[in-house]
C-alpha cells in the first residue's frame, strides 16, 4: 500500500467518525429517517477507511459501535478482536473495548459472560456508563435467579455515585420491578418500581426502556391514562439495535393503552 493512499484511508477513517457523530445528532434530535440514511452512508465510509489503511482506535472502535448500533454484533466483536492487537491502546481504549463487548455478549444471549465482561472493564475506572450497563445486566440475572443481594449493593453503590443519572434510576426500577415478581405482596415493590422509573423518565424523557417500562406497568396496573402520558414523547424515536425495546413493542404498547 502506497504512503498516498494509506494517508489517503486514514483520513477518510477520521471523516466517517464525524459523520458518525452528525448522525448520532439526528438521531438525538428527533430525526430518526435521517438518522438511519446517514448510518448506512457512515458504514460505506468506515468499512472503506478501514480497509484502506489501519486506523486510530477511536475510528475503529466507532466503526464497531456502528455495527452494534445496526445490529451486526458478531462482526462488532470480531472488529474489536482485532483493535486489542494495537500496541498504542491506553487505558481509556481498553475501557471503551471490555464495556461495548459486554454488549455484543448480552445482545447475543451471554448473560453471566457479559457479567464478567464488564466487571472488568470496571477494573479500569468507575463511571456512569458501567453503572448504567453493569447495573442492567446485574438487574436481568437477578430476575432470573432470584438472588437480589448483588444488584442491591451494585445499584446503592450506583445511586451513591449519581442519584440523578437517568440509567442507574432506571435500573433501580427495574430491580424492585423484577423484585416484585418474587414477593408474597408484589405491590409495594411494583409502586417503588414505578416511582423510580417516573425520576428517571422526568430527567430523560426520550428515554425509551424508561418510557416503555413506565407505561407497561402503569397499563397492567389499570392507571392508562399515566399511561398515555407517559408515552407522549415516544414520536420520532431512533430505535437502535442494542435498545432492548423494538419499534413494535412501543406501537403495540401504544394500541393497548389507547
Amino acid at each position: 500500500m502506497g504512503f498516498f493512499s494509506a494517508a489517503k484511508a486514514q483520513i477518510g477513517g477520521q471523516k466517517a467518525y464525524r459523520a458518525h457523530i452528525a448522525a448520532n445528532e439526528l438521531a438525538n434530535d428527533g430525526k430518526p429517517e435521517e438518522a438511519a440514511e446517514k448510518y448506512q452512508q457512515v458504514l460505506k465510509q468506515y468499512e472503506e477507511a478501514v480497509a484502506g489503511a489501519p486506523q486510530p482506535p477511536n475510528v475503529t472502535l466507532g466503526y464497531a459501535i456502528l455495527l452494534m448500533r445496526l445490529g451486526q454484533f458478531e462482526k462488532a466483536m470480531d472488529v474489536m478482536q482485532k483493535l486489542r492487537l494495537d500496541k498504542n491502546l491506553k487505558e481509556n481504549d481498553w475501557f471503551d473495548i471490555r464495556l461495548n463487548y459486554s454488549v455484543c455478549l448480552w445482545k447475543l444471549g451471554h448473560l453471566d459472560d457479559a457479567i464478567a465482561t464488564a466487571k472488568r472493564a470496571m477494573q479500569i475506572k468507575t463511571c456512569g456508563a458501567i453503572y448504567n450497563t453493569l447495573g442492567m445486566y446485574l438487574v436481568e440475572k437477578a430476575g432470573q435467579t432470584g438472588d437480589f443481594a448483588e444488584v442491591e449493593a451494585f445499584n446503592a453503590e450506583a445511586m451513591d455515585y449519581d442519584d440523578e443519572d437517568p440509567g442507574i434510576l432506571d435500573n433501580m426500577g427495574g430491580m424492585y420491578e423484577a423484585k416484585s415478581k418474587f414477593a408474597a405482596d408484589p405491590a409495594p415493590d411494583r409502586e417503588k418500581a414505578k416511582e423510580y422509573f417516573a425520576k428517571a423518565h422526568a430527567l430523560k424523557p426520550r428515554q425509551i426502556v424508561t418510557m416503555y417500562a413506565l407505561a407497561r406497568m402503569y397499563h397492567e396496573d389499570g392507571q392508562d391514562e399515566k399511561a398515555r402520558e407517559a408515552l407522549k414523547p415516544a414520536e420520532n424515536l431512533y430505535y437502535s439495535a442494542v435498545c432492548a425495546v423494538t419499534p413494535e413493542m412501543m406501537e403495540q404498547l401504544k394500541r393497548e393503552v389507547g
